[in-house]
């Protein structure tokens, strides 16, 4: 045990070796949701100081695109008029509206004609707009059942108006902390490599110290390290940017903790596969983009096929379990999501395990 404690505060030690090291673990979560509040503040803020924008609606005056539009939040920003489609055009074509929203009433799919002359109040119409798209996407992260081939027509009856949804800010908090909370296995990186592979490493095999002592403390290390990393992006988004957490916190981390572990797994695997930190890095660098790319945390472009399988990336596992623990989703889902994530850290360890039994010990 005074091994383990040796070598885990060894590495914490390490990690948080000097102020550079300090601030980018700490302050790069702390500026990216900064950039996100000032980024949104011009549509979220209810201070805000814009002139409605005038907007002509081509949709149901019933219907959830009208609803939200002209809720208490969204409906200050505007100035509506709800009229049929060739009036919209010539609206926009004459400049009396800034921009025309038109929802298609098979699909339900959202588009918006511009006006060239539109400048800030078009691109504030577009926010908006993409911020409803987001809603029902987040609705979809959730657990809530919908054929993947809907995605690119995304509308927000998958979450019902008289309950609670996220907002844009909620949405890319979540989004931005699981990317974050992946990005922080790369923290541990030239831990790993010190600690294992690198001259630090030989010297304690050399030692009685029992090697699972020495990677457990080295990864219990790590882990708390990015876990308190990833608890500070949560506590400023909740405390600064008022962000939705719900009142199932320890579910949402769990989720949280689950990411943390997967990431450090998916570290020290590709650390003893490759044997080469830049290689690990660089591959690390790949496949985290590519899981958040599939997962449609960034972007709405539908796989066909391929999204049934798609949907239990991480990302959007990760996903899965926090929107549903927030807003609300199928309990099951969760459940298995939150299980798998848990699943491929452990084989991930068990693999690295025999790597490193293999090429070290």
């Amino acid at each position: 045990m005074r091994a383990f404690a040796a070598i885990f505060k060894t590495g914490w030690q390490y990690l948080w070796r000097n102020p550079v090291s300090v601030s980018v673990l700490i302050g790069f979560p702390i500026v990216l949701i900064w950039i996100l509040g000032n980024a949104l503040s011009a549509y979220i803020s209810p201070d805000t100081s814009l002139d409605p924008a005038p907007v002509a609606v081509v949709a149901d005056e019933n219907g959830n695109l009208a609803r939200f539009l002209q809720s208490e939040e969204i409906s200050r920003f505007f100035d509506l008029t709800f009229t049929d489609m060739a009036e919209a055009e010539t609206l926009v074509r004459d400049g009396a509206v800034c921009a025309a929203v038109v929802e298609d009433a098979a699909t339900g799919g959202v588009s918006v004609l511009r006006s060239s002359t539109g400048g800030l109040l078009t691109q504030l119409t577009l926010s908006v707009i993409d911020g409803y798209q987001q809603i029902g996407l987040a609705a979809i992260l959730s657990g809530r059942e919908i054929d993947p081939a809907q995605f690119a027509a995304i509308n927000v009856t998958d979450a019902p108006l008289n309950k609670r949804i996220p907002n844009a800010t909620d949405y890319y908090a979540v989004t931005m902390l699981v990317l974050i909370l992946f990005y922080t296995g790369m923290n541990g990186m030239e831990l790993f490599n010190k600690g294992l592979l690198g001259d630090t490493g030989n010297r304690i095999r050399l030692t009685p110290t029992p090697k699972p002592v020495l990677v457990g403390g080295l990864l219990a290390s790590s882990t708390v390290t990015s876990f308190v990393q990833g608890m500070v992006t949560f506590i400023f988004s909740a405390v600064v940017y008022r962000v939705y957490w719900g009142d199932r916190l320890l579910l949402v981390l769990a989720a949280l903790f689950a990411v943390v572990l997967l990431s450090q797994s998916v570290c020290i695997f590709l650390l003893l596969l490759c044997r080469a930190q830049g290689t690990a890095v660089a591959v690390s660098q790949v496949l985290i983009w590519t899981m958040a790319f599939v997962s449609k945390s960034y972007s709405k472009i539908s796989f066909g096929s391929l999204d049934r399988i798609f949907q239990y990336s991480p990302n959007a596992m990760a996903h899965t379990v926090i929107f549903g623990a927030v807003y609300g989703g199928n309990e099951q889902k969760m459940a298995l999501c939150l299980a798998l994530l848990f699943g491929a850290s452990g084989a991930l360890f068990i693999g690295a395990f025999l790597l490193g039994r293999r090429k070290l010990l």
